[in-house]
């Protein structure tokens, strides 16, 4: 399941799930949504299953290849950050912004993780 979030003509962001079948690896692809072409492409050495991704009006794509998560730059698909966690997560990463200051949050086995987005 796909959906985009358009305000004003301006795609503001993106959701969606995808299962993958076998164990040979994955790969998570941009793709423009005028023309359905992939815009970039970023290969997972392994992984299979359901992941999930939050793409933010920041131009970040929020995923996980199981025990981590990672932030992606939403133009070019280049790894921005990386963090382990304690386990695979549940569900996809949500954004929530408290006194001005964003963050993301992501529950991985029965731990919920939260970080600080830098502006």
């Amino acid at each position: 399941m796909f959906y985009l979030t358009d305000t004003d003509d301006r795609p503001e962001g993106w959701g969606g799930v995808d299962s993958v079948v076998g164990s040979d690896g994955g790969a998570l692809l941009a793709i423009d949504y005028k023309t359905g072409n992939t815009v970039w492409r970023h290969d997972w050495a392994s992984g299979s299953g359901v992941v999930n991704q939050l793409s933010t009006a920041g131009h970040l794509v929020f995923t996980s290849n199981l025990n981590y998560l990672v932030a992606l730059d939403a133009g070019t698909g280049k790894i921005l950050w990386h963090t382990g966690l304690t386990g695979i997560p549940g569900a996809g990463p949500i954004t929530y912004e408290v006194d001005g200051k964003q963050y993301v949050l992501v529950a991985a086995g029965d731990t919920m993780f939260a970080f600080a987005l830098n502006r």
